[in-house]
């Protein structure tokens, strides 16, 4: 197969100039392309081709004339081979060929369908040129030859559509005048024989004048309706695009509305999420805040227990011993230290040994004598422990001196216990500014009966007199001072005019 060489445009021309078959050879990378591209190389192929003036052309799948071209003709399978008249027409098309012979046959096919159209069309050519000179001789007896210019063209008589030929411009005028020298050359006298050579051409040429306003006239119907069609097709591209424009704002509605409703969804799981968090804040708060206090109640447990175990123990531990501190009546004191399950009656023996006689024993506080019914008791069930003080009064001394004894020295336990309290409260008053050194109660105490005894007298001459203090203030500064001191009595200084002081 000879492929033509100088274009796609060029190749059309030339099968059109030609009237031969215009083959075009769509192939691709497979086999099939290969084994129908040797199918058109053959030589049978190429003789065939060759004297039927067929021109052929190659274009690969994948460029761009493929693509144009399959906008007009479908391509549907590759490799393919196209056949193609000279009016366009695809005479024939092979996509797939099982033998050389098959090709052939197809291909031969292909050429005789276009010689068919060619003869046909040079058939009707030539009907429609005999045709054309036999319609002026038909009609010239219907028109005087005086009145030829007169008649109008609706006047005209109509020719048949099947004999007739549209004749435009010069060519048509020389075609006619042609036909009607043939009809003159044909013989047929009789009936044109009153119509001269010019009037045959100038009815012809009203003929022409009455088409040619027949096809402007079709033509300006055909624009009008096209007009009308495009208007049409205006108002219906106006209303699709008014409705499509419809639906986009109703689109775009329903897409801000779902926005909208995702964006208030997504605002109520956050702040449902918020809450939440704030819930389980709350609940391990809380939590913590319980078991905190659950801790701290079960540590304060614990210390209170650990406390009271510790003081069960040294309670334990004191009232196991007990200290005893008797009294005597001369005002001496024995302290001795006794087992808590101790009998009393150890206590009575050895104070009675210590003293060398019988002895009876007493408490002050609070008021208690011990009889013998008591020897058989214990120190912790008499409320002796852990510790005790008990007066020791021989058994010759009577009822009221025992009385005086114990009220005397009821008396110095009293003043021994508050002493230190009366001393801060002299401190106090002295600091303050409050009344001057107060007696002390104790001093109300000092004259004893004439009946007291022996060891009260000694421990009242034993007693010492605490020294009364006071403090001065000067400015912020407060300054203590001993009334009994008089090496540092201020008040027998002298004072110069710039506060210096003279001693």
């Amino acid at each position: 197969m000879r492929w033509f060489e100088d274009g796609i445009p060029r190749a059309i021309q030339t099968a059109k100039s030609n009237k031969s078959v215009f083959i075009v050879f769509i192939t691709g990378e497979e086999e099939k392309s290969a084994e129908m591209e040797s199918f058109l190389q053959t030589e049978d192929v190429t003789t065939v081709c060759e004297e039927n003036r067929c021109v052929a052309i190659r274009i690969t799948s994948n460029s761009n004339d493929v693509k144009l071209f399959s906008q007009i003709y479908p391509v549907v399978v590759i490799p393919s081979t196209f056949f193609i008249g000279d009016n366009g027409v695809p005479l024939e098309v092979i996509g797939e060929c099982k033998s050389h012979e098959d090709f052939l046959a197809k291909v031969k096919n292909a050429i005789e369908l276009q010689k068919k159209s060619t003869a046909s069309g040079a058939e009707t050519s030539q009907s429609s040129h005999q045709q054309a000179p036999s319609v002026a001789p038909q009609q010239a007896p219907s028109v005087p030859p005086q009145q030829t210019s007169l008649v109008p063209p609706q006047q005209t008589p109509s020719v048949p559509p099947q004999n007739e030929k549209i004749l435009t411009g010069e060519e048509d005028l020389a075609g006619a005048t042609g036909g009607e020298s043939a009809v003159v050359g044909n013989g047929d006298e009789g009936a044109d024989s009153g119509l001269t050579l010019e009037e045959r051409v100038e009815k012809a040429r009203l003929l022409v004048e009455y088409k040619r306003e027949e096809k402007m006239r079709k033509e300006a119907e055909e624009a009008k309706k096209r007009e009308i069609e495009r208007r049409n097709i205006g108002q219906g591209v106006q209303k699709l695009r008014e409705k499509q424009k419809e639906m986009d704002i109703l689109e775009a509605k329903k897409e801000l509305k779902k926005d909208r409703d995702e964006e208030k969804l997504a605002r109520q799981r956050v702040k449902d999420e918020i809450e939440r968090d704030r819930q389980e804040k709350a609940a391990r708060f809380g939590k913590d805040k319980d078991n905190q206090l659950k801790v701290d109640e079960a540590q304060k447990k614990k210390r209170l227990l650990e406390q009271q175990a510790a003081q069960a123990i040294e309670q334990a531990r004191k009232s196991d011993i007990a200290r005893i501190q008797f009294r005597l009546p001369d005002g001496s004191s024995v302290t001795q230290n006794f087992p808590g399950t101790e009998k009393f009656a150890v206590l009575n023996q050895f104070i009675t040994q210590h003293m060398g006689s019988a002895v009876n024993l007493s408490m002050a506080f609070p008021r208690r004598t011990f009889t013998t019914e008591d020897h058989s008791l214990t120190l912790q069930e008499l409320q002796l422990a852990p510790s005790a003080v008990i007066l020791v009064i021989p058994a010759g001394i009577s009822t009221s001196e025992v009385r005086g004894s114990s009220s005397l020295s009821l008396a110095r336990i009293t003043n021994l216990l508050f002493s230190p309290i009366f001393f801060l409260w002299n401190l106090l008053t002295s600091i303050f500014g409050l009344s001057g050194s107060s007696a002390r109660p104790g001093s109300a105490q000092s004259s004893h009966p004439p009946s007291t005894a022996r060891g009260g007298e000694r421990n009242q001459g034993s007693a010492q007199k605490r020294p009364a203090s006071s403090s001065r203030q000067e400015g912020s500064v407060r300054r203590f001072r001993n009334a009994q001191d008089d090496d540092n009595d201020d008040e027998s200084n002298t004072w110069n005019g710039n506060s210096t002081q003279q001693m």
